[in-house]
């Protein structure tokens, strides 16, 4: 299709040399899973970068608050589920937003021990700026295939999300 070969085909062909006994196809789709996402996430937080966040992990978290709607606030725990992080790696993220002005921590007011996170209008408009740049980002990553190869990988990758249990933090 391209003219030339990926990294992924070429450790395919080694090991079918090295060792024919064994079906190395699965990397075909796993391992070009990982070598991309390597490749994809540090431009994207280099673009969550140019408009003052520490990495596209800082604006995982505004994005999730302002994708929800009014009043745009959630529990740590459920942040945590949303941008795949521990309760601790969400903490450290909402230290540099709250710093940032980007949200806000309040009680719970439905359980005394929690605590809610909330955007703030600056967050929101932060969030609203990097949401436009990160997506012209992957449409500019994507810009080599088309619409139909686009809509099938989609659908591909969901199917393996949701077997892998990757399902929406809200049901």
């Amino acid at each position: 299709m391209f003219g030339m070969s990926d990294y992924m085909t070429a450790a395919i062909k080694a090991w079918a040399d090295e060792r024919p006994d064994l079906d190395a196809s699965p990397m075909a789709v796993t391992g070009r899973l990982l070598r991309a996402a390597r490749i994809i996430e540090p431009r994207l937080d280099a673009v969550a970068e140019t408009i003052g966040l520490s990495h596209k992990g800082d604006l995982d978290v505004l994005a999730a608050l302002r994708r929800i709607g009014p009043p745009h606030e959630r529990t740590p725990s459920w942040l945590a589920a949303s941008v795949q992080l521990t309760t601790g790696g969400v903490t450290n993220r909402l230290d540099r937003l709250e710093r940032a002005g980007l949200v806000e921590r309040r009680p719970d007011p439905d359980d005394r021990r929690g605590v809610r996170v909330s955007l703030t209008d600056a967050g929101k408009t932060k969030a609203d700026e990097a949401i436009e740049l990160i997506l012209a980002a992957q449409a500019s990553i994507l810009a080599s295939i088309s619409e139909e190869t686009r809509t099938a990988l989609a659908n591909g990758l969901e199917a393996i999300l949701v077997t892998l249990g990757d399902t929406d933090p809200e049901r």
